[in-house]
């Protein structure tokens, strides 16, 4: 009896056991997100998508893939472009109904990022023909190669010419996303970066993880 006890005691702490383990793992999902880690928030908003260690909040999800997407994490600006393009989420303000042209705007930024992250960058690719061939989107607006509305002419290059150099937001998703410092190194060595390193960018990419050849590399880059 008293064995039979004991058995069912470590029964029912086994089931426990993962509960708290995934309780854990979100508790650092959510702290690593409030630091602003992209793939981090990325992450918490696939949880609260489908409720996965966290109650399904469509709402919540939103906010936290639009703030991934804002530090240029190129599967939360896919995703978002994604559901722009469907509007299928009728408890979602904004996204009840389909808007390709806002959606488009999200792909291009994720098309952009052939170098960093090249698959999703290809599927936006891939979404941006799409939305042009069923003419929901203008010439215009499918062409990710292309300055955003609003560039400063000024430090924009041509990019037609070639790939562009890296933003901040790629150097950051870079680092986050699981890029050595010394393969950033290479890659900011080779197309360069369009932002000075400030006291401020050194203390955000120093937090991201970058040594101190990375930091150089970008003090010396051209932008």
């Amino acid at each position: 009896m008293v064995f039979r006890l004991i058995k069912l005691g470590m029964i029912a702490l086994l089931a426990v056991s993962p509960l708290l383990a995934q309780a854990q793992a979100i508790a650092d999902l959510v702290q690593k997100a409030q630091a602003g880690d992209a793939k981090a928030q990325f992450e918490l908003a696939k949880a609260y998508q489908g409720g996965q260690g966290v109650p399904l909040d469509r709402v919540k999800s939103i906010e936290w893939l639009r703030k991934s997407a804002d530090r240029g994490y190129a599967g939360a600006q896919v995703t978002l472009g994604a559901f722009y393009e469907s509007g299928a989420l009728r408890e979602v303000p904004g996204f009840n109904q389909p808007d390709p042209h806002e959606a488009a705007k999200w792909f291009r930024k994720a098309a952009r990022q052939s170098k960093i992250d090249p698959q999703h960058a290809h599927n936006a690719q891939a979404d941006l023909s799409q939305l042009l061939a069923q003419g929901l989107i203008s010439k215009q607006e499918a062409d990710w190669r292309a300055a955003e509305p609003g560039a400063n002419p000024a430090t924009a290059k041509d990019t037609k010419k070639g790939p562009p150099p890296f933003s901040l937001a790629e150097v950051e998703e870079g680092l986050t996303g699981g890029v050595t410092d010394k393969r950033m190194t290479t890659l900011v060595n080779t197309y360069g970066v369009n932002f000075a390193l400030t006291a401020t960018t050194r203390k955000r990419l120093t937090d991201d993880g970058a040594d101190d050849n990375l930091l150089a590399a970008i003090s010396a880059s051209r932008h």
